[in-house]
């Protein structure tokens, strides 16, 4: 798995994200290179605060020093393992994280979860 360098996650208007989106394609009908990109968009300053909750913001760091499995990951950060298992498939379906298999020695194969990217930026305006 190659980490992305960073993902963005802001507030922005529609208007806004089609305006970045037209940029991209009309570099594309010239031919030019696109930069691959990654950015989470939220309409509403409250609903990126909802979903980079504090809760999230510590699973984040602590999956970002300690890639693991859920069950493993809830244990050490003392959480229990349906709401991490539930913020973690929230943070895998935006793009956040992402759960690939390992061989584990002697008792078969475990899924491990990982950050997709080395940072993640914020950007916000009210």
């Amino acid at each position: 798995m190659k980490k992305q360098k960073s993902i963005t996650i802001k507030t922005g208007t529609v208007d806004e994200f089609m305006n970045r989106v037209k940029s991209v394609m009309r570099a594309a009908d010239k031919g030019e290179p696109i930069k691959p990109s990654h950015t989470l968009t939220f309409a509403d300053p409250r609903e990126m605060l909802h979903f980079l909750s504090d809760a999230k913001i510590k699973l984040i760091n602590f999956i970002r020093n300690h890639p693991d499995s859920i069950t493993n990951i809830a244990r050490l950060i003392k959480r229990k393992r349906s709401a991490v298992y539930r913020d973690i498939c929230e943070m895998e379906k935006f793009g956040l994280v992402e759960i690939h298999e390992e061989i584990n020695p002697g008792h078969g194969r475990h899924k491990i979860v990982a950050l997709v990217a080395d940072a993640l930026k914020l950007e916000a305006y009210i």
